[in-house]
């Protein structure tokens, strides 16, 4: 019975070790991207974005129809970017979340407009916006009751939109100096 209990302990102590060590690599290998030549790249910018402040208000930008003041929100080049020896390409998750956001814009407008037919991209880049409003996981508390400031209240209705709500952000012009900086680099690289 020792032997079997002794066996049974060295099997559970050689698999311990192999979970941590399992567990230790994909925390490592998680962290950076293997470039073309297996060098490692960051899985973010490199760059420390400091906090900012939205205020949500609606209806004074980015009307649903208006697609070339959509279209300054997103750099050139897609708001990609260089990095690494290589100068790898990488699209940062920001640009291609707007991207996303303005596919299901337009779509929306051309199916309001009478068209059928139907737009993978926009279908695709749904679930995108879902998981990136997931990993964001925005904890701001919005009133369950339509908000008015300074005499100017939203849309007439009985349902709460958040408007006028202060949210905790990552300052977002940050990271745009950052991309065109980079891009700015590509001149004559290219």
């Amino acid at each position: 019975m020792s032997t079997l209990l002794l066996s049974v302990a060295v099997l559970l102590c050689i698999s311990a070790t192999l979970n941590v060590f399992t567990i230790f690599q994909l925390r490592r290998t998680s962290d950076a991207y293997a470039s073309l030549n297996n060098a490692p790249l960051p899985s973010e910018l490199p760059l420390t974005v400091g906090d900012a402040t939205l205020e949500f208000i609606f209806g004074k930008h980015y009307n649903i129809t208006n697609d070339a003041e959509w279209a300054t929100l997103i750099p050139p080049n897609q708001g990609r970017v260089r990095l690494g020896a290589e100068e790898e390409e990488f699209d940062v998750a920001m640009y291609t979340d707007l991207q996303c956001l303005d596919t299901i814009r337009a779509a929306y407008v051309r199916m309001r407009d009478g068209s059928r037919v139907p737009s993978p991209a926009a279908e695709a880049c749904l679930g995108h916006v879902r998981q990136t409003i997931l990993c964001t996981a925005d904890i701001t508390l919005e009133p369950a009751w339509v908000t008015c400031k300074d005499g100017e209240c939203p849309v007439s209705s009985a349902v709460a939109t958040g408007e006028f709500v202060d949210h905790k952000c990552r300052d977002w012009v940050q990271v745009r100096n950052y991309v065109q900086d980079n891009q700015a680099a590509w001149v004559g690289a290219s």
